[in-house]
Formats: C-alpha cells, sequence, structure tokens
C-alpha cells in the first residue's frame, strides 16, 4: 500500500490554501450596500422633495421644528415626492423613516363622506401600502396592516405615544404618536420615486390632525 508523504512545500502552503477556501466562501456571501437617498431635514431641509396639495405644487417652506429635531410637514391632503436616480446595481430597496401622527387621527371611523383617515405609500407610481392610524382610543387603526384588512387597537405597533401635539391636541402629552416605518422589496431600476400621502378628513384642516416625517433613508442592497 503506497503512502502519501507530504512534502515541507506542501506544508508552508496548507495555511495559505485555507485562507484562500475561507475567503471564497464568505465572498459568495457578501452584500453590496449604497445609501442611495438619506435626509434629516436638517441641512438639505425640503430641497430634494416635491410637495403638492388639492391645488398644486406647494413652494412654501414645510420644515418644522418638532421633538427637538427639524421634521418635514405639516401635512394634511399633501403629498411628498422623493425622487431617486443614478441607483448602483441592486436587487432590493429598503425605505425607512419616522412618521408622526399629529392629533386626532380617528383611523377606521369614517367621515361623511365614506372615507377614513388614510395614509398612503406609492413606489414609481404604484401603491404599495394603504392603513389608517388613530390617536383616539375610541377608534380602531388598520395599521401595521392594510387598510381595511384589520381593526387594530389604537397605538398598535407605535414607538412612542407620549409626545405632545402639534396644533389641536397641542397641551396633551398624547397629542401624537411615532412609528418607525420600514419596508423592503425588490427592485432592480436605477431610477425610484417614493411618494407619500394622505386623505385625512376633514379636508385641510391641518390644526386638526397632520403628519410629518424625519429621517428619511433609501438604501440599495445587491444580495449575491
Amino acid at each position: 500500500m503506497r503512502k502519501f508523504i507530504f512534502s515541507p512545500s506542501f506544508l508552508y502552503l496548507l495555511p495559505i490554501l485555507m485562507m484562500l477556501v475561507v475567503l471564497n466562501g464568505c465572498t459568495k456571501k457578501l452584500t453590496k450596500t449604497d445609501v442611495v437617498y438619506e435626509n434629516d431635514f436638517e441641512r438639505l431641509g425640503q430641497q430634494t422633495v416635491k410637495i403638492f396639495d388639492f391645488y398644486g405644487p406647494v413652494t412654501t417652506s414645510k420644515i418644522f421644528d418638532f421633538n427637538g429635531s427639524k421634521v418635514l410637514g405639516p401635512f394634511n391632503n399633501n403629498a411628498a415626492i422623493f425622487k431617486t436616480r443614478k441607483i448602483p446595481d441592486h436587487n432590493v430597496l429598503e425605505i425607512s423613516f419616522d412618521l408622526y401622527i399629529h392629533d386626532g387621527w380617528q383611523g377606521n371611523t369614517k367621515a361623511s363622506n365614506g372615507v377614513p383617515d388614510l395614509f398612503v405609500m406609492k413606489y414609481d407610481g404604484n401603491t404599495r401600502f394603504l392603513t389608517t392610524f388613530a390617536n383616539q382610543l375610541a377608534s380602531k387603526q388598520s395599521y401595521p396592516h392594510w387598510y381595511p384588512a384589520a381593526d387594530n387597537p389604537t397605538y398598535s405597533n407605535a414607538i412612542d405615544i407620549k409626545l405632545p401635539g402639534r396644533c389641536a391636541w397641542k397641551d396633551s402629552t398624547n397629542g401624537t404618536s411615532l412609528y418607525k416605518i420600514v419596508q423592503s422589496f425588490g427592485h432592480a431600476s436605477d431610477t425610484f420615486e417614493l411618494s407619500l400621502s394622505d386623505a385625512l378628513q376633514p379636508f385641510a384642516a391641518v390644526c386638526e390632525k397632520s403628519w410629518s416625517i424625519d429621517d428619511l433613508k433609501i438604501t440599495a442592497y445587491k444580495y449575491f
């Protein structure tokens, strides 16, 4: 029976070969990450945002101070649109932002016109999430599910419910609720448009109920 004898040169190369095997195995599992849009509304403000109301583009400032930070808003029957171009090669996008729900949102409760307090997210013009929020204990909300699929308790999945109101409820310590919105989805185009909008009832009653956002980030991932 033949015996295999390790040569000194092989023993010298063995650690290098093992290192190459390990590195090759790790390389296949690497994920490429690129932050393609980021705005805390402190430095950039709203210069990269297009804002609309029922009558058309809004050119006045929509930056205000809330909870110790500058935020984008307040909105009532508005749309805020963010466009990103020249996105590096990727197959997944992730959207994340802080959403402040101010004052008297009534969740799934319908107004006299049959419409509840809706919040809408669109990706590239297509509705990707439609839900409701409630700050009133007598109301139910759809979030974190689609409207009208659920009647969840007020404040479901909120990360803070002890913030002051913005206007009508400014003297209340439970006047604003804060949610962290995070969504990931398949995407490959080098452009992307995010639209955030609402159908709050009653129309344009911005002191009665409104919303604002902070710390918006869009991240592209390339999974190999």
